[in-house]
Parts: C-alpha cells; structure tokens; sequence
C-alpha cells in the first residue's frame, strides 16, 4: 500500500480480489448520486453546489447498490472515491466496483480507501498529459495492494474512528456556522452602505423593486452608461502554473499565465461554469488574461471601479437574475448586464463608501480567514487519524 508498516497479524491482499466492475444499466427514475472528495458517495440533490446538470434520459447511468465501491476516475487522485450507503444510480463516467466478498467491514473498507497511503496509489496509477485529465482505470486500480486485519478488528476500528471524526466533525461545523455568520453580518454592512450611505441623506424610490430606496442625490445609471462590457478570449487550458499574470476562468479559483490581454482596472463575472452563476466576482487593477467566458468591465467613466465591485457582487444575482425563468439561471447575457442598473453617489461619496466598505470587509474577511485555517488544520488532523488508524499505527484494542 505504501511505505507505511502495517501490523504482522494483519493480512495483505489486491483491491481486484476484493472488488469486481459491474455496468447494470437502465434504472431510470432511481436516485441520483455523486461523488464528493469530502463526503464520498452521497445523493446528488443534497448539495448545493453541484453545478453539473443532471441529463433528462438517464437510461445510460449505472445501479449502485449499498457496499458498491464508486470512483470519479478522473478525480481518485484527489480521493473523489467512497463506499456507498445509498442505492441509487450514478454517471457512466464513474467506476462502480462491487464486492466479492462479504469479510470485511464497509465502514472500514471507505475509510482505508479513502486514506492518504491510498490516494496516492491512485495518483501514482493515473495515467493523463496533465493532472486535469488523469484517469484511474480499474485495470491498474485493481493492483493496488491493501493490508487488512480480521473484521472484528476492522469493525473496532471502524467504531474508533466514528467516535473520534464525530469530535473532530463538530468542531468544524461551528466553525463553518461562524463562518456563515460573518459572512451575513459583512453582506448586511455592504448592502446597507450601497443603499443608504454612510451620511443619512433623506432616500427616494430606486425605480427597481428589489433594491427599494437610495440617498435622493444618488442616479441610476445602467452599466452599459458606466463602463466597457467585454469578454476575454482565452480557455484554461492554455493557463501557466506560476505564469506571471492572474488569469480569471470560470471558477472561483484564479489562475496564471505568462501572457496578457487586459491592462487596467477592471470587474471581471464569468458567464457560466462551475462557480454559480452570479456568485463569483473579481477585481483587479492591472495586467491579467481572462477566459472566453468570463466578462470583463472596464473603461470606468462616472464611478469607481472599486465601487461598482462592490455593487455589482452584491446585487447581479438579486436583481438582475429575477426575472429569470429558473431559479438560477445557466448563463448571464450581456444585454442582462448591459441593463443593470447602479445607484451612483457623486464621486468623493464613492471613494468615502469604499474606503468603509474596505476596512470593514477587511476585518470580517480575517475573522473568516482564521476560521478557515483552524478548519483546515482539523481536516487534516481528521485525515491522520484516519490513516493511522487503518493502517494499525494505532491499537484501537487499547484505547477502545
């Protein structure tokens, strides 16, 4: 399995005498399940940030039973693999492996194929130009040696490490539920000085429902009267790990590249992908390269480019997106943005917004910075337990 020294009593065998690939097929209407590096195998509609579309006709997706082993191909590496609790069914493009064998204990099972030794089996097996498109497939999968001990052992191990996942499991939910609130009490302060100021002017009827009043010597000014609305021309693919320039996809993360299209201030949203539509938002003053579908909002004439980020991340999704026809809708189009209407203060009352907006969204910002690193840190102390533990590091007869 790895370098990792297993105990002697425990016995090592091949992922391909444990498992075996099955393709049963045409169980429309079952339930849809994915496949989380986080959470294994869990029902699709559960999360809400699965931006992949679930196709009407799903005659062609594959039967998971509860015990089936399912692997993202394209993602082990990254250990997008698990267990499954649920029957249900899953995308062709997964690898739904099921037991030969009844000896073992399935919650132990998910986490030692879930263990950081194994993961990086996956990766080593993978095959692919570029980790993006690194495929495991079951005939080097299958290789993959695992060291077990006998399922009473297995099945304390496994009730060890519920125990101890659970602690650590808690202290990381109220720490996202702290997280979750500042980041309302940040959007209420962005949302309050975008609308009413930081003066306590006398207000008057925006003209657009969802935003009510604005500061009566503030103007609505659609954006196409308040910048340029372009698009980048470039695909991730052509992205440059540790290239000069940030280059702004249609994800959240940003990448690099070492060549440039744009020089200046500028806004950037992308049209579609993966973030959510309307949910992510960069800005930046500089040289950068952006993707195809990404807009890009420059030229800044009347406002403050900083000040239109701020306005624009906060209420695009709201306003813009509500006249939509779904909930969320698959793509922003430029007319949509072109007619997006701003509140303008006059301009030193932008740069006074701003600059409160800054500071109090900095503080905010390192509160949940912090919470994010001790969530982090607790994750990978999960992940060492777990390993240490499925690979018998530590004796759970005594500490049971």
């Amino acid at each position: 399995m790895s370098a990792v020294e297993t105990p002697e009593r425990w016995t090592t065998t091949r992922l391909g005498w444990l498992f075996e690939p099955v393709s049963d097929r045409g169980h429309q209407g079952a339930l849809v399940l994915s496949v989380y590096r986080d959470f294994g195998v869990i029902p699709k509609d559960s999360r809400s940030d699965n931006f992949n579309r679930t196709p009407e006709n799903l005659s062609n997706y594959q039967l998971v039973r509860v015990g089936d082993l399912v692997v993202n191909r394209m993602k082990a590496w990254q250990g997008s693999l698990g267990v499954s609790e649920f029957e249900g069914i899953v995308s062709p493009d997964y690898e739904v492996l099921r037991p030969t064998t009844s000896d073992f204990d399935v919650r132990f099972m998910h986490s030692l194929l879930r263990s950081r030794g194994l993961i990086d089996q996956y990766g080593l097996r993978s095959t692919g130009i570029r980790p993006a498109q690194w495929r495991l497939y079951w005939d080097e999968m299958k290789t993959v040696e695992v060291a077990l001990p006998r399922r009473d052992e297995q099945r304390a191990i496994a009730n060890y490490l519920d125990r101890e996942t659970a602690r650590i499991d808690t202290l990381i939910e109220e720490q996202q539920c702290l997280i979750e609130m500042l980041r309302e009490r940040r959007e209420a302060a962005v949302r309050h000085a975008l609308l009413s100021g930081i003066d306590g002017s006398r207000t008057k009827d925006s003209g657009v429902e969802l935003l009510g009043e604005v500061p009566d010597h503030w103007q609505m000014v659609p954006t196409r009267y308040l910048c340029t609305i372009t698009t980048g021309s470039e695909d991730s693919g052509n992205a440059t790990e540790g290239g000069e320039y940030p280059f702004y996809v249609r994800g959240r993360e940003v990448l690099r590249s070492d060549n440039y299209s744009f020089d200046s201030e500028a806004v950037m949203t992308p049209g579609d992908g993966q973030g959510g539509t309307g949910k992510v938002f960069h800005y930046f003053d500089g040289k950068f390269e952006a993707h195809q579908r990404v807009y890009v909002f420059a030229d800044f004439s009347g406002i403050s480019g900083r000040y239109f980020y701020y306005f624009l991340s906060t209420f695009l999704r709201d306003v813009a997106l509500a006249g939509s026809n779904t909930v969320t809708m698959e793509s922003l189009r430029r007319p949509l943005l072109a007619g997006f209407k701003v509140a303008v203060p006059p301009p030193d009352e932008q740069h006074r917004i701003v600059a409160f907006l800054d500071e109090k969204t900095a503080k905010s910002d390192d509160l949940v910075a912090e919470a994010e690193r001790f969530i982090d840190l607790s994750r990978e102390r999960r992940a060492a337990l777990i390993t240490a533990a499925v690979t018998g590091q530590i004796d759970v007869r005594e500490v049971a």
